[in-house]
């Protein structure tokens, strides 16, 4: 028996493809395969019987041949799910964050881009083309050769993430649990990274204040967690990840740079982060997101810049943008 736990979450396309290749092998040979996987097609290309949980209870067990893809998605979150890119049309305003000729050696070419208030960008590519570097320069975690960083048309220089906070950017990396929380602190504490100077008092910090602010995102972001002194590493990937967007969210940034923001979490979870990212851009906010897939870049891109090998390839407005158009960029090709 072969135990396979989202063995596809940082996979290409191709090393997909090869995978699946090798497990229809060990099933020809008799080897028995427990696939745990958030990605539904894969349900549909891959098992026999499909078993759904749900809040830790088992909802649904039969055979793939007898459900579609709405009815199992039902099952996972409990409800009828209309779509799961609740995008919403919010008003276009300033330009917020601008980059220009952004340069690192052998990494980022020449990278010109601009995201406004109430925008979605999404920065699409293949795994290695760069886009999360462009994060990370932006956000001062990694250090530009060249080039210019722009906020409300005035430059800047982010030497670090503390200086690129107290700008008003905020960064949701794509590794949550290695990047973003600390998995033995408390929800409340995690939540609270950000923005500890505000709740501290002659060097201490007031625990009242920090469980009130993390109660409050805790309602507003439907965390499901037994409370905020419970350690993070407790919850669930989906619950885990919306602990993450609250600690920034405290800290009231005016450009949220996520990046696979929805990798690792289910439907529902998924659902729930995509209203919420159409919430804030009806707020004013301007977010860059990076994300590997293609249905969530079509479903909430207001404009989707497409990467390859550390440039931009091209650029789509939401109209333009289909999946071949985007594959089209992102490889090279000649349209």
């Amino acid at each position: 028996v072969l135990i396979m736990d989202e063995p596809t979450a940082a996979l290409t396309k191709k090393d997909t493809d090869t995978l699946f290749q090798i497990v229809r092998r060990l099933k020809a040979r008799g080897v028995g395969v427990i696939y745990i996987s958030h990605r539904l097609e894969e349900v549909f290309q891959l098992a026999d019987r499909v078993t759904v949980l749900r809040d830790s209870h088992l909802v649904h067990t039969g055979l793939v041949a007898e459900v579609d893809q709405q009815a199992l998605i039902r099952y996972m979150v409990g409800r009828t799910l209309d779509t799961l890119y609740p995008k919403e049309a919010a008003p276009i305003g300033d330009v917020l964050l601008e980059t220009k000729n952004l340069r690192r050696s052998g990494v980022l070419h020449d990278i010109s881009l601009t995201v406004r208030q109430g925008e979605i960008v999404c920065l699409a590519g293949l795994v290695g083309s760069g886009r999360s570097e462009v994060a990370q320069a932006i956000f001062g975690i990694d250090p530009i050769d060249g080039g210019q960083v722009m906020l409300k048309g005035r430059p800047v220089h982010i030497t670090g993430p503390q200086l690129a906070i107290a700008l008003g950017l905020a960064y949701v990396p794509e590794d949550r649990q290695h990047q973003a929380l600390v998995l033995p602190m408390a929800v409340s504490e995690n939540m609270t990274l950000a923005v500890l100077r505000s709740l501290c008092r002659w060097g201490f910090i007031q625990r009242p204040e920090e469980e009130a602010l993390a109660w409050r995102y805790v309602d507003q972001l439907s965390i499901r967690t037994p409370g905020v002194r419970n350690p993070v590493g407790s919850l669930s990937g989906g619950n885990q990840q919306k602990v993450v967007l609250a600690k920034w969210l405290a800290s009231t940034p005016q450009v949220l740079i996520l990046d696979e923001p929805t990798r690792g979490v289910d439907v529902g979870a998924k659902a729930e982060i995509h209203r919420l990212m159409s919430e804030l851009a009806k707020q004013g906010l301007g977010m860059l997101m990076i994300s590997s897939e293609l249905p969530e870049v079509l479903g909430m891109a207001d404009r989707v810049l497409v990467m390859y090998r550390g440039r931009l390839a091209g650029e789509l407005s939401r109209p333009e943008a289909t999946q071949e158009r985007i594959i089209t960029l992102a490889t090279g090709a000649t349209a």
